[in-house]
């Protein structure tokens, strides 16, 4: 089970899913952790605000994008997990080899 990083973040991102563009998109990384569940799943300890995500699943009800367009939106949140853990990671071991 991986360790959760102690040090969350806020940021924003532009989220585009074909035609639908979401800009200022609110994320947390790094607060929120289900213990057990989903862990080696993309996105895992992000949190996106709801109202972006409902706004993509009626996008994809009114048929404008796609629901493999609508998971692509989340890539520049992923992206910035993976860094995020990446950084967590490089701060782990620096303290463990203190």
């Amino acid at each position: 089970m991986r360790e959760e990083p102690s040090m969350p973040v806020d940021h924003t991102r532009t989220l585009t899913a074909g035609p639908v563009t979401l800009p200022h998109v609110a994320a947390s990384i790094g607060a929120v952790y289900s213990r057990g569940y989903r862990e080696e799943a993309p996105g895992w300890g992000a949190a996106v605000e709801l109202p972006a995500v409902l706004e993509l699943l009626d996008a994809i009800a009114r048929g404008e994008v796609t629901p493999e367009q609508a998971r692509e939106a989340f890539a520049p949140v992923i992206e910035r997990v993976n860094e995020y853990d990446r950084k967590m990671d490089r701060l782990a071991q620096d303290m463990a080899d203190y």
